[in-house]
């Protein structure tokens, strides 16, 4: 039913944006041509009847015109950015579509918070979306809410998303991230397990994800246990490796994190600068606990 509502709601769009664009160009062809007339001195020959048919006809045109136009241009990749994300939304020429479009172009500049705002007035004033525009919409909002922080609004926006039938195998990773750092790790717990059963396209980084997890609540026992079950896998193998290597530091296992460490490096690991600078300084702090136990404890007092 939802797809049927959507497809008549998007041919009414498009029909009503042929007849305003072809109803105003063909207006104004019909009063340069009259214009023309009337300097020639020719307009005296020309009946009323004569002008209300070619005025018809300039309209009818037009409108046919427009429509074939405006429907070979939603044809084309009209999407800088993201066309396998967005698709076949907002493709038109409607105030909607080109708002939507700058929201994305904003995000790729890395202007989050104005694509956040772009994106929340949209939602908030148009009316004309169809049921998979504000899917992809709720989706958009919630990277913005994501990259900047806002854990309990992104995942609001990844549901909200999720529920108007919006769906890429990478969301369900956005959704745990977002709820293992607002502290609902039991409820990501069951999302990554859920994936592992499943055949999703993303699966192999789902172990890598539950490490990391464990990693920010510190638990290094357990982190280490998913990086490893990566690394015998060979998922994720440059980023379990580098997992694996902090999760050792983080149990005092000096020399074989720097073994694992040395190893992410050369197998690649993404971002290798910022992961060493992490790295060191999560050894340097594990090893100030370990030769100053009050570091941690607060000493006696």
């Amino acid at each position: 039913m939802k797809k049927i509502i959507s497809f008549w709601l998007r041919l009414v769009r498009d029909f009503s944006d042929a007849l305003l664009y072809g109803t105003f160009l063909g207006g104004l062809w019909f009063y340069v041509l009259s214009a023309a007339l009337i300097i020639s001195h020719e307009s005296r020959r020309l009946t009323f009847t004569a002008a209300a048919a070619a005025f018809l006809a300039f309209q009818i045109t037009s409108v046919v015109v427009c429509g074939v136009f405006l429907s070979f241009i939603k044809r084309r990749p009209l999407h800088k950015y993201d066309p396998d994300i967005i698709g076949k939304n907002f493709t038109g020429m409607s105030k909607s579509s080109r708002a939507f479009r700058k929201g994305v172009k904003s995000m790729h500049e890395a202007d989050f918070r104005m694509a956040l705002e772009i994106f929340t007035d949209l939602e908030a004033s148009a009316e004309d979306l169809s049921e998979s525009e504000k899917g992809v919409l709720a989706f958009y909002r919630g990277r913005c809410y994501h990259i900047l922080g806002a854990y309990p609004n992104a995942v609001m926006c990844y549901e909200k998303a999720s529920d108007a039938g919006f769906s890429i195998p990478i969301m369900p990773l956005f959704t745990a991230r977002c709820l293992a750092e607002n502290g609902r790790t039991e409820r990501a717990m069951d999302i990554y397990k859920e994936l592992l059963g499943s055949d999703n396209e993303c699966k192999e980084l789902i172990r890598t994800e539950i490490g990391n997890m464990y990693l920010k609540l510190n638990d290094g026992k357990n982190a280490l246990k998913w990086f490893q079950e990566a690394i015998d896998l060979r998922e994720n193998y440059a980023a379990a490796l580098g997992g694996a290597a902090i999760a050792n530091v983080l149990l005092r296992n000096f020399k074989e994190g720097e073994e694992l460490y040395r190893s992410a490096l050369l197998n690649h690991i993404e971002d290798s600068v910022s992961y060493t600078r992490y790295y060191k300084e999560i050894q340097a702090a594990v090893m100030l606990e370990t030769k100053f136990p009050s570091v941690s404890t607060g000493g006696d007092k």
